[in-house]
């Protein structure tokens, strides 16, 4: 008794599967380039957000300098003076 080991012409059925399999295979590509571009933005998004956080420490460093010398110039004012 002889077995062939060897495919008979293509079938039907191995045709539905190498679209299948290539329909896989772009929906991976896709999949992947979305991928690289979300890593992309994000690494756009936290450096955005670590000069903006930089930038809420100045101002803030800025707001409490501000306050600590109108704080000095209130304290200074005789108490007769009126602020309105």
């Amino acid at each position: 008794m002889k077995i062939e080991l060897t495919l008979s012409p293509v079938r039907p059925i191995v045709r539905a599967m190498d679209r299948n399999i290539s329909l896989l295979e772009q929906k991976l590509d896709q999949l992947i380039s979305l991928l690289e571009e979300t890593r992309l933005q994000n690494g756009d998004l936290r450096a955005r957000l670590k000069a903006a956080e930089a930038r809420t420490g100045q101002l803030e460093t800025q707001m409490n300098a501000a306050r600590n010398k109108l704080e000095q110039v209130v304290a200074h004012l005789p108490e007769s003076a009126s602020l309105s």
